[in-house]
């Protein structure tokens, strides 16, 4: 962005998109305190340049003058009160579309360079087609890596939802779909609780990860979506990064949404086996716990649980204790039981926490 504002003989150039201006979108360094200012006090709200807008279909370009007269620019607050103040009350702002949205490639400078002519506004509106070309290159890749990963996601039994800048769902997998209506609503893009007390906490899950998000707070990383006569829906939200989440990508964010009653489908034994390096003792009493069953009238809870099987004995005891995920099975001290280790659902859906 610098390199364009350079090239325009301007202070600085920004992207904004026409619709739903929001922090995060990118902008010459030499910007960032009155960006600031302008979306912490509201500027964004009441920017008298949209005036503007409507003229870019006719000419692909527009200026201030085009639409204020010098007594305007200098009586009002916007333009003397706020940009003044940062050297930037003169603008050129190009538009282009892509084929969702339409944006604006912003030059700003101040009184010291003055307006832009219109030899400079008919060399600037030059970018309006590569920009265009550009933008739609990068939404197209942006959302096939996007849709890739919701698509991972089905592929493990993952129900997952792919949320815009705008915090609306630009599409969900097959496994999400299972859920509207059992938990979860869908209306016009905007994804709520069946259970309204639990929106609050949605709402913060999916604005806590917005990019360019306004608020100081740490990001919230786990909301609950309560059922009646079920247990709740744990959601995850996960900002999207790299190529998924370039400035004209249409997804921004991916909630994932894991349903604790949701029959699954047992670990083979053998599996529990070769790769954990359990014993068939230990990998059928995992498969217990796994699949939610009562552990008594089992014959493992006698003998090998006590101890005196060879295999438990050598696996949990002295200095030789299994470090391994066999480690998920506390033997109680008492004979006969078995512990579930703790597991945090907060941080994932299969995060073991660390014990003290």
């Amino acid at each position: 962005m610098d390199l364009l504002a350079e090239y325009g003989g301007a202070a600085g150039s920004l992207l904004l998109p026409v619709k739903g201006r929001g922090p995060g979108n990118p902008s010459s360094q030499s910007l960032a305190a009155g960006l600031e200012i302008y979306y912490r006090d509201g500027w964004h709200e009441r920017d008298e340049r949209t005036r503007g807008l409507p003229l870019i279909k006719q000419q692909g370009i527009f200026v201030d003058q085009d639409f204020a007269s010098p007594e305007e620019m200098a009586s009002s607050d916007y333009y003397r009160g706020f940009l003044a103040r940062y050297d930037c009350n003169w603008s050129a702002v190009i538009g282009f579309s892509d084929p969702i949205d339409e944006w604006c490639l912003v030059f700003e400078r101040g009184d010291r360079h003055g307006f832009f002519d219109r030899a400079e506004q008919d060399d600037l509106v030059r970018f309006s087609a590569p920009l265009a070309q550009a933008a739609a290159l990068a939404r197209s890749l942006s959302y096939a890596s996007a849709t890739a990963a919701l698509d991972a996601y089905q592929s493990i039994g993952c129900a997952s939802f792919l949320i815009d800048q705008a915090g609306l769902v630009v599409r969900h997998n097959q496994k999400a779909q299972a859920l509207i209506g059992n938990g979860l609503d869908l209306y016009r893009r905007v994804l709520r609780s069946t259970h309204p007390p639990d929106n609050a906490g949605l709402e913060a899950l999916i604005g806590s990860h917005r990019p360019g998000r306004l608020s100081k707070a740490p990001p919230t990383n786990v909301a609950l979506v309560h059922r009646r006569g079920k247990r709740p829906l744990i959601i995850r939200a996960i900002a999207l990064e790299g190529l998924a989440a370039s400035i004209f990508a249409r997804g921004a964010i991916l909630l994932l949404v894991s349903d604790p009653d949701e029959p699954r489908t047992p670990t083979a034994p053998e599996t529990l086996v070769r790769v954990f390096g359990l014993t068939e003792t230990e990998a059928i009493l995992a498969l217990h716990l796994e699949q939610e069953l009562s552990l008594r009238g089992s014959r493992h809870t006698d003998v090998d649980l006590r101890g005196d099987g060879p295999d438990t004995s050598k696996t949990h005891s002295g200095k030789n204790a299994d470090p391994s995920p066999a480690g998920a099975l506390d033997v109680a001290s008492s004979p006969g039981t078995v512990r579930a280790a703790p597991w945090d659902n907060s941080r994932g859906f299969c995060t073991r926490r660390s014990r003290a």
